[in-house]
C-alpha cells in the first residue's frame, strides 16, 4: 500500500526534489525542478520513465536541453521494513544545486511520515 505512494511521480517528485507542474501518462512522467541559475533561479524540464517492481521503484530521469550526461536516477525499495531512497542525479551546474536538492532530501526527510500519512489518508489507504 505505501508503495504504490512511492511509484507516484506526483508525490515523490513534489516532496523529495520540489518539482512542479508534474505530468504523468502511464509509466512516463514530465516536471518541472525550480534550481539555482547564475543569475537566480529558474526550472529545469525533467522527464522520464518508471520502473515498478514487487517492491521497488525505480526513476530513469532525464534533463531536457542539457545532453545524455545529465539526469540520472531515483531508487525507492523496501527492506526489512524500512524504505530506503537512493538518488543519483548529475543536474545543470551542480556546484550550485547540490546544496539546494540535499537540503530538499533533508527536509523531506524529516517530514517523510506526516507526509506520507497525509497521503494515504488522501488516498484512503
Amino acid at each position: 500500500m505505501i508503495f504504490t505512494i512511492f511509484a507516484d511521480p506526483s508525490f515523490l517528485l513534489t516532496n523529495l526534489l520540489g518539482a512542479i507542474n508534474i505530468e504523468v501518462k502511464g509509466n512516463d512522467f514530465t516536471a518541472e525542478i525550480p534550481l539555482s541559475t547564475l543569475l537566480g533561479r529558474a526550472p529545469i524540464v525533467a522527464y522520464g520513465k518508471i520502473f515498478a517492481s514487487a517492491n521497488t521503484a525505480t526513476y530513469v530521469i532525464n534533463i531536457a536541453g542539457y545532453g545524455p550526461d545529465k539526469g540520472g536516477k531515483i531508487k525507492v525499495s523496501i527492506e526489512a521494513g524500512k524504505i530506503v531512497i537512493e538518488v543519483e542525479l548529475n543536474i545543470p551546474l551542480s556546484f550550485l544545486n547540490n546544496r539546494v536538492i540535499k537540503a530538499r532530501m533533508n527536509e523531506f526527510k524529516d517530514k517523510a511520515n506526516e507526509l506520507i500519512r497525509l497521503e494515504r489518508i488522501k488516498r484512503k489507504i
